[in-house]
């Protein structure tokens, strides 16, 4: 499905998913944005398989406090852990894996959920469009930070797993076409003059297309057989909490509620597909690529175009090159790590 259908999508969201049995008693488990959504629901399914450890975030000490308590009494686990983890700072990234470095922990699935959809610009305290940091350049950050962690655990039988939570929006970002004109691609991207044309297509949808292009690239570079498989995860239209902040518009949450309504699933089905992208046989055929309703999916038509491939390639260095000057540690896991040394200059 190279483009957007939407009998297709109407056929996926009534499509009942399956629900995770994968022994995980020696694994220890990572869900990012755990208090609320997918990330909430994703956690409580994985807390009531009994895993080894389960690790949930969320932005602040007080949600952790409140995902905790929840995950806790709808599962019946009683020793997970909660941290915060804002995506929209580069320096809380770097000291959730300070912390999980300092304390030995391990990790054989990382499900990097946590994500947001603003219609207002506005930069983080780092210099980015918020969605561009949260959803895509912090993302990525945690990931590669995360890699020496995932690899340690995983092996060539039994590879480890690095679910990057995207969506079938990404089909409608278009606004890369052109972009190998562009002296930076992301430059381009965090510019407000730029991305207030189009407003929805050029943040929200365009930040997935990000993580579906960045699990590519990234797949690419892993050895082969991998101890890490890679894949980007559409979860469907959900129930979620994810459009909060349209809520104070009276308008956009009459139709969003209309919407969802009709075609949403509930945020409890949607998360089956990252747990069992985390955790159920299959890695090897899903590793590298774009999942949907549990079922490996093809990419949009620009992803897979000649010009798609070239930007993805290009988008991929300039974000290892932004993310090696904010942590060190990225251009050392790139030489240890990836088959392909990135220079960084």
């Amino acid at each position: 499905m190279g483009k957007f259908r939407f009998l297709h999508f109407l056929r996926e969201q009534w499509t009942e998913l399956p629900i995770s049995t994968a022994d995980v008693s020696d694994k220890s488990l990572v869900v990012v944005g755990a208090n609320v959504g997918l990330g909430n629901e994703a956690a409580v399914h994985l807390a009531q398989l009994s895993p080894k450890s389960l690790l949930i975030t969320s932005r602040d000490e007080a949600k952790c406090e409140g995902s905790k308590a929840d995950v806790e009494t709808r599962s019946g686990m009683t020793d997970i852990e909660s941290w915060p983890l804002e995506l929209c700072s580069f320096d809380s990234v770097r000291s959730f894996v300070n912390r999980f470095e300092a304390k030995g922990c391990t990790v054989d699935a990382l499900i990097a959920n946590a994500g947001i959809v603003t219609i207002k610009y506005a930069k983080t305290p780092d210099g980015y469009e918020t969605s561009l940091q949260v959803n895509y350049l912090s993302t990525a950050l945690l990931s590669i930070l995360m890699l020496p962690h995932l690899n340690k655990t995983g092996t060539p039988e039994n590879p480890s797993r690095l679910v990057i939570v995207t969506s079938a929006v990404h089909y409608l970002a278009n606004r890369l076409e052109g972009a190998d004109k562009w002296p930076s691609i992301i430059d381009k991207i965090n510019d407000e003059e730029y991305s207030m044309i189009n407003v929805m297509r050029n943040r929200y949808h365009l930040s997935k297309l990000l993580e579906v292009m960045f699990i590519r690239e990234l797949s690419s570079r892993l050895p082969i057989p991998t101890l890490i498989a890679v894949s980007a995860v559409n979860p469907g239209l959900c129930h979620s909490r994810l459009g909060r902040e349209f809520e104070p518009n009276l308008f956009l949450k009459f139709a969003g509620s209309i919407y969802k309504g009709l075609m949403a699933r509930t945020t409890e089905m949607g998360s089956r597909t990252l747990v069992h992208a985390a955790i159920e046989p299959g890695e090897r055929e899903r590793h590298g690529h774009y999942v949907s309703s549990c079922e490996v999916a093809e990419e949009s038509d620009y992803a897979l175009s000649v010009e798609g491939r070239e930007v993805s390639k290009r988008l991929w260095y300039e974000t290892i090159k932004i993310l090696g000057d904010i942590d060190p540690r990225v251009r050392t896991i790139m030489s240890e790590y990836l088959i392909q040394d990135v220079a960084l200059e």
